[in-house]
């Protein structure tokens, strides 16, 4: 390993400070996100207009407010710029949330010889560009369908409009894993917070977004630049997957007290849904490009930032402090994965105090959780094993194997298969089973912290690797 010059005493200085900081926040959102568990908080009770308060939110057909078309026919939607990476649109797809054909993307370069640090950089950035133009491919589809849905309303521009957003957040749920980079917050090496302006979650509400459908303010200008809970890809799966007539915001809110919520009618809502939805897809295709120049292989770019830690990158001044950053990244499964998307949904966290907490799923509308940690794992492969197909190339089981713990890098590929299985395993989507049949559910989370166990454990202490300040002191 490196040895750790003075200069790179007070970097890392630096950097625990800001990991702290980011560490406040994430403890901030964790508290806000499950806070709905003991209360609903005052915007997100549910409103149905009728009666003299709030109700339950009843999903379509289930006998509650009636319901209405997903999202309608009427405007065309604001443009977007694309990337000079991916230059065709991609099947956007309207089955089953499979990622599209990645044919207008390089393909990730599989590195041969002996292992050594460099060789894993490179290969995590080729990785990250690889994911970033794919989701751009993805985020262009559901572009084009949204607006599609926007100008001609119908069942079968609905159905495409939802087969969009599926396959882009199969696509996306594997580059939450890459949040190193421009992915990553501001307050991390190279970040640009561009994973939030793409997708927020956990900080998203349903009741800004029925408050915007009412002023309409996805059709401002300044709609790029508003809060982060009210678009990106969260914003769109409420758009595109709740048809109920109903909305999440209290008594007090504006659109119930002055009862423009209720002055929309059912056509009016509908078309209001569509035009939101193909203005937040814009605002996903922009950001979605800015994030793959920003990994362009050319002079400049992050990647070539990346790359040339060690030699002269002005973000890294060594190998480790790179592959610090990327195994940091790996810690979503442990935090956002095994915490938040699992833990907290099945009571196992202290912000749920009821025996489950089914408002804290991830996917509440399109009933995708499970797809979504399928996803994860899928990512975590590629960082982990290699980015190639079946695992081909360079990853942190290479560098294992190479300080002679062969045996851990085994042991961790047999959990995260493991993890995988216990997803596949589910014979419901995820959020039914949680209410039919806790136990299911359970083997998915024992199977996930099996992997979390060794990750921040065995494998930071085999490599000399930095635990994430977000687990430091964490024994769960």
């Amino acid at each position: 390993m490196n040895s750790v010059r003075p200069t790179m005493n007070r970097a890392r200085s630096e950097r625990a400070g800001r990991r702290l900081s980011t560490a406040l926040l994430l403890s901030l959102v964790g508290v806000a996100a499950a806070a709905g568990c003991r209360k609903p908080p005052p915007d997100e009770v549910v409103y149905t207009g009728q009666g003299a308060g709030p109700g339950v939110a009843q999903p379509p057909g289930s006998g509650g407010s009636a319901p209405v078309p997903s999202i309608g026919s009427g405007a065309t939607s604001t443009t977007a710029a694309s990337s000079t990476i991916a230059t065709t649109a991609g099947a956007g797809g309207a089955g089953g949330g499979e990622p599209a054909p990645g044919d207008v993307c390089p393909p990730v370069p599989i590195a041969e010889g002996p292992f050594s640090k460099a060789k894993l950089i490179t290969a995590a950035a080729d990785c990250a560009l690889n994911r970033a133009c794919e989701f751009e491919v993805q985020a262009r589809a559901l572009h084009e369908s949204a607006a599609a849905l926007a100008r001609g309303p119908g069942e079968p521009s609905a159905a495409a409009a939802r087969g969009a957003w599926l396959a882009a957040m199969a696509v996306w749920q594997e580059v939450e894993l890459f949040r190193f980079g421009p992915a990553a917050s501001s307050t991390q090496p190279g970040g640009q917070d561009l994973r939030d302006q793409i997708y927020s979650w956990p900080l998203v509400s349903r009741c800004k977004i029925e408050e915007q459908i009412v002023s309409r303010a996805y059709a401002q200008p300044s709609f790029s630049s508003s809060l982060i809970n009210g678009r990106g890809l969260a914003a769109l799966e409420y758009l595109a997957f709740y048809g109920g007539g109903d909305n999440a915001c209290s008594q007090y809110s504006p659109i119930n007290a002055n009862r423009t919520w209720a002055a929309l009618g059912a056509g009016e809502l509908a078309q209001r849904k569509a035009d939101y939805a193909a203005a937040a897809a814009a605002d996903v295709l922009a950001q979605a490009g800015a994030l793959a120049r920003a990994w362009a292989p050319e002079a400049g770019s992050f990647r070539e930032k990346l790359i040339q830690a060690g030699q002269g990158s002005p973000v890294f001044a060594t190998e480790q402090d790179a592959l610090n950053a990327v195994s940091d990244a790996m810690f979503y499964v442990e935090k956002e994965l095994k915490d938040w998307k699992l833990g907290r949904p099945l009571g196992f966290t202290e912000d749920c105090v009821t025996p489950t907490c089914p408002e804290a799923l991830e996917s509440r509308f399109a009933l995708a959780s499970a797809a979504h940690i399928r996803a994860n794992l899928r990512g975590f492969r590629r960082l982990f094993q290699g980015c190639g197909e079946g695992g081909e190339g360079v990853g942190f089981d290479d560098w294992l194997r190479a300080v002679d713990s062969a045996d851990l890098a085994d042991r961790m590929l047999q959990a995260l298969s493991g993890a995988q299985s216990a997803v596949d395993a589910l014979d419901l989507p995820l959020e039914q089973a949680l209410s039919t049949d806790r136990a299911k559910v359970e083997p998915v989370y024992t199977a996930v912290k099996a992997l979390t166990d060794l990750l921040k454990t065995e494998f930071v202490s085999a490599l000399n690797l930095e635990l994430p300040q977000s687990s430091e002191g964490d024994n769960d």
